[in-house]
């Protein structure tokens, strides 16, 4: 036994001198103190852990502190830092392709201490993105103009992806990819079913990280514990291992007036305000030292959609009109809504993007979607509407107009949206009736065809090209006019695209062969005249970015932005409290 015992302290100590010393990030920031829990606050639990696999804000705002990519974000949401990368280059070939190389940092670990390394990166690329149908979002964002996906090579810890052609999204793309660990997942991507009933949240516990934190507990309806990520490779200037933070606890509390009084309460330590309840928070905030950050419109959109593959097709054919929905948009009061919900602390939004974003374009403010009924009035008559006798609206079939509207209950803002959207269009003669459901059978209703119209909210990168599932018409959440070839319920004989759509879906294709920003900023410019000028989605209002927290909390990013990721709660592992 005794001989046994030495032996294996001499692989042990084998072992640890044949490991591979970690090459640490080193995040600019020293002197924080270690320890301490986060309290935050969420409106409802995740669906899944699979990053592949999920839809959903819910879900994405609980997994993103565990993954790490090859390249991460500035705090201007643009993807140009180091990462899982240490260094990253890009080259336009002489053959007229181009490669995008990553140089791996040596010494890399998962939360269970095994190693991260290249071999991960090539897994889950050759069998999760290159896989038929492993993703929900298919490959589209990898894609070049002509639908080539790029070839990977591996030299050392450097891997290079060629694409045959022009390629100008691989840092966003490519250094975005979500790495999956291969000893985990080796057995389990022999087909989609397989795949995506991996990390689902009933296997918590047996889910690992690469990130700063790894969900360790999930109660449905209560909370969501996260917890440091020993072998993180990030430190700070001073040598010490982040995260700074413990634990982040998630509180889920669905009703977001609860949630105000829990922070109110002390229970959550950090709260993205509604603007409706601004003043009172301001007005408490001497008494309970709070800090009050007021930025520019949030990135995130809220929009009315219509259901262009609904099943009633009467309902179907009224929504597929580009004159109805423009009549939808001017009878949609947002100044008001600004005035009286957001108590002036909102910007109305016509188009998929507003001024927060570095892509904007000003120019769709000249379609002038102001309210006005009269102009609402102009388009129905110009689309074949008429009124009856006792003011109802008529299709040019004599139909009476009437539709359902539906968002995520527990929403104030999306519930006040839907509220006044029934009352104004009923100046139409128009009778909407207003149904509002659990946010996750809202994204469940995406997927069918049981539904008219929805408020909904999305959020992602800045660069649109980050919304080709959203709107090229093969997209996997191009929800609003699902393909027949994404969704086998879609009668293929019954499906319409318009010209505006297909124009869209050419741009998310061929945006990315092009190199030059001006051009590539071209594109985007028609993308939003082209998405506002037919109220593709119905546009409604941008709140500004507001969030309250308790003063002991100490972020890390100078200039907290709308932008998804950019916010307060960027680069999560410096934080800490005083």
């Amino acid at each position: 036994m005794k001989k046994f015992f030495v032996i294996m302290l001499v692989m042990a100590a084998a072992l640890f001198m044949f490991a591979e010393e970690t090459e640490w990030l080193i995040r600019d920031v020293e002197g924080g103190v270690k320890g301490g829990t986060l309290y935050l606050g969420t409106t409802s639990g995740p669906k899944t852990l699979n990053a592949y696999w999920s839809q959903e804000s819910s879900s994405r705002d609980i997994y993103k502190y565990m993954y790490e990519s090859l390249m991460g974000s500035d705090n201007k949401a643009q993807v140009n830092q180091p990462a899982l990368a240490k260094r990253f280059w890009r080259e336009e070939t002489a053959d007229g392709g181009t490669a995008y190389y990553f140089e791996l940092r040596k010494g890399l670990k998962w939360s269970d201490g095994q190693p991260l390394t290249v071999e991960d990166i090539v897994f889950t690329y050759e069998n999760i993105i290159k896989g038929d149908g492993m993703t929900a979002d298919g490959v589209e964002t990898y894609q070049d103009t002509e639908g080539n996906l790029p070839e990977l090579t591996v030299d050392g810890n450097i891997l290079k992806f060629k694409y045959p052609t022009k390629y100008r999204f691989g840092y966003d793309s490519l250094g975005g990819i979500t790495i999956m660990p291969k000893h985990i997942f080796k057995d389990k991507v022999d087909s989609p079913e397989s795949f995506a009933q991996m990390w689902t949240i009933e296997q918590i516990g047996d889910i690992i990280s690469s990130g700063p934190y790894i969900v360790t507990e999930y109660r449905e309806g209560v909370r969501v514990v996260l917890e440091r990520n020993p072998y993180y490779f990030i430190k700070s200037k001073d040598g010490v291992q982040l995260p700074y933070l413990d634990k982040l606890v998630f509180l889920i509390v669905q009703d977001t007036n609860t949630m105000r009084l829990k922070f109110e309460a002390g229970d959550i330590d950090l709260l993205q305000i509604s603007a409706a309840d601004y003043p009172a928070i301001k007005a408490q905030q001497a008494e309970k030292n709070w800090n009050i950050i007021v930025g520019g419109p949030n990135a995130s959109s809220q929009f009315i959609a219509f259901n262009f593959n609904a099943k009633d097709p009467i309902h179907r054919e009224w929504f597929r009109n580009d004159n109805f929905r423009l009549a939808m948009s001017f009878a949609f009061d947002r100044e008001t809504i600004i005035d009286t919900l957001y108590n002036g602390l909102g910007e109305p939004m016509y188009g998929p993007r507003n001024r927060t974003s570095a892509f904007y374009n000003p120019e769709i403010e000249s379609f002038g979607f102001r309210y006005s009924i009269a102009k609402a009035k102009r388009y129905l008559q110009q689309a074949g509407f008429t009124w009856n006798s006792q003011g109802q609206l008529l299709d040019w079939d004599g139909n009476v107009v009437e539709f359902e509207i539906t968002t995520n209950s527990g929403s104030n803002a999306r519930e006040e949206i839907a509220n006044i959207f029934v009352d104004s269009v009923q100046k139409l003669g128009i009778n909407v009736n207003y149904r509002p459901v659990q946010f996750n059978t809202l994204v469940q209703n995406l997927y069918s065809a049981n539904w008219d119209s929805l408020i909904l909210g999305l959020q992602g990168g800045d660069d649109p090209a980050w919304g080709t599932n959203v709107w090229s018409l093969n997209g996997g959440l191009h929800f609003w006019n699902w393909s027949p070839e994404v969704q086998d319920w879609v009668d293929p004989n019954e499906y319409y695209v318009s010209d505006a759509e297909k124009r869209i879906d050419e741009i998310m294709k061929i945006n990315r062969s092009i190199m030059d920003p001006a051009k590539v900023q071209d594109l985007w410019d028609e993308w939003q005249m082209l998405a506002a000028g037919k109220q593709i989605l119905v546009y409604t209002v941008s709140q500004n970015y507001l969030v309250a927290m308790k003063d002991d909390i100490v972020i890390f990013n100078p200039e907290p932005s709308p932008l998804y990721g950019a916010g307060v709660l960027w680069n999560i592992e410096a934080i800490y409290k005083k």
